[in-house]
């Protein structure tokens, strides 16, 4: 419980220190109290830091009063993260500039309330991109993407977004600055002599990963699939024989660390990332079904043809999206009748003639060994492959847009689990919900074995909401089966 008098004496001091904005009406509180996912908590105060030094004001007086300190970016996160009885941070406002581009060295170094969207656009010019990219990157900004470790339909490329992060500029939680980068043994040692509280981060965390026991706790309880953002990144701070994870860099880099904490390990006030080049050409197949099991059952045998990504589009977004004649006209562009689902599949290449050895092959080989796809259409045209992402980006709206009271809700869908089981994970999922008369729907990042599947809930009725619990516990338990993360993009949040 938090202490009145403490909150009240936190906020007046706070107000004495800034030039930004300190918001506790209650319509700026309840505005904060929701993110993008099914929870809600009010807020104690919304603060719009105008520069670095507001921020670095808030985390002071936090630490002084012990008033807890939220911070945020657009709010775009699944899992409940952007949301807390806290006084919440919000970096978007002002805090969203383009801090350094060095095309040299392929990076970028930005504030956390720069969205990947404005980010790529500016980068474009010099052939470079943010490798890692959520659906959500119109509005997505740097700081909710580092801070959950995020990825996207390009993770069989580029990972997640720890594999990405170089170095930050951090506020500790007494309010010290740090920056945090890849460390030499010898730096390491000596920063970890000083009597800072930087120096006592290094040396804690450098003791915690050393110490034998916890190596073997780190290398056995981190989950096998890669594709993962749940809990800290200790892994990537030992060294040894961790076979299900290949380190960008092999120095000690409490960066990493940072990433994937959800906001609750420093304040990121700028981050400097590692950039990749755009691609040259690309070209999409649609690989079409008439049933979800036998599509997913496909992707490892498309992933022996080396896509960039393999993304499913289900029978209900489909449908739906026919519903809305401006994107029914997209859709029929490049959907040959009424599938139960499609797989688009993308290819990266240097040459058109490339690009069309790469389209014959995976024909070739998901007709040849009874993969149950039925019709492969290519999509090579700028504006016909632009129709194809605008439609699997807005396949979360297209869900959300269910009429009723029962709605696709985010709990479980998450998960993501290796290629080889995800048909047979999927199925299990499906056939629990029907036997408690519930209805799935689903988009997923098929190629990196993650299908969000959405179970249609009713939340406003009490029965309802406990199947949440019922089909989160089941979940969890084929997880263990199958080697699979419950966090493989949006995070642990809440």
């Amino acid at each position: 419980m938090i202490e009145k008098s403490a909150v009240m004496a936190c906020l007046a001091s706070l107000r004495t220190r800034l030039s930004g904005e300190l918001r506790t009406d209650a319509y700026s509180r309840m505005f904060y109290s929701t993110d993008a996912s099914i929870y809600q908590v009010d807020p104690i105060a919304v603060l719009i830091p105008r520069n670095r030094e507001d921020v670095h004001a808030a985390v002071e007086a936090a630490a002084e009063f012990g008033v807890p300190l939220l911070p945020r970016a657009a709010g775009s996160s699944l899992a409940g993260q952007a949301i807390g009885e806290a006084i919440i941070v919000d970096f978007t406002r002002y805090l969203d500039q383009i801090v350094e581009i060095d095309t040299e060295a392929r990076t970028v170094t930005v504030e956390p309330g720069v969205v990947l969207g404005a980010l790529n656009a500016e980068l474009s010019s010099a052939g470079l991109q943010f490798g890692p990219d959520p659906a959500s990157a119109n509005r997505a900004a740097m700081g909710g993407i580092v801070a959950n470790n995020s990825t996207g339909a390009h993770s069989i490329l580029y990972g997640m977004t720890a594999d990405h992060v170089r170095e930050m500029n951090v506020i500790l939680n007494d309010g010290t600055r740090a920056r945090l980068g890849a460390i030499s043994d010898h730096d390491l040692q000596r920063k970890s002599l000083s009597d800072t509280r930087e120096g006592a981060v290094m040396k804690g965390i450098a003791d915690l990963v050393s110490d034998p026991a916890h190596h073997r706790i780190i290398q056995d309880k981190t989950p096998r699939h890669w594709r993962r953002c749940g809990g800290y990144n200790l892994d990537r701070l030992i060294t040894g024989d961790v076979t299900f994870r290949v380190p960008q860099h092999d120095e000690f880099n409490l960066a990493k660390l940072v990433c994937g904490s959800e906001g609750t390990l420093a304040v990121m006030e700028d981050i400097t990332l590692d950039l990749v080049p755009c691609p040259t050409k690309t070209a999409l197949a649609i690989v079409h079904f008439d049933a979800l099991h036998a599509a997913l059952e496909a992707v490892t045998v498309i992933l022996d043809t080396k896509p960039s990504a393999v993304e499913l589009l289900d029978h209900l977004g489909m449908s739906l999206c026919r519903k809305v004649p401006a994107w029914r006209k997209k859709l029929e562009g490049f959907v040959d009748g009424d599938p139960a689902c499609v797989l688009i599949t993308e290819y990266y290449g240097e040459s058109e003639s490339e690009l069309a050895a790469k389209l014959h092959a995976l024909k070739e080989r998901v007709t040849s060994v009874g993969t149950g796809a039925k019709t492969v259409v290519n999509v090579t045209s700028d504006a016909g492959q632009a129709d194809v992402w605008g439609i699997r980006k807005m396949g979360l709206g297209f869900l959300m847009s269910v009429k009723g009271d029962y709605k696709p809700i985010p709990f479980i869908e998450d998960a993501a689990v290796p290629t080889e089981h995800l048909a047979e994970y999927v199925t299990r999922i499906e056939s629990f919900c029907a036997s408690i008369d519930t209805k799935v729907a689903y988009y997923a990042h098929a190629s990196a074995g993650c299908v969000h599947i959405r179970p249609l809930i009713n939340t406003k009725a009490a029965s309802e909401i406990a199947k949440l619990t019922e089909i989160s516990s089941f979940a969890i338990e084929l997880l263990h089966g199958y080697g699979g993360s419950l966090s493989s993009e949006h995070g642990d949040g809440r």
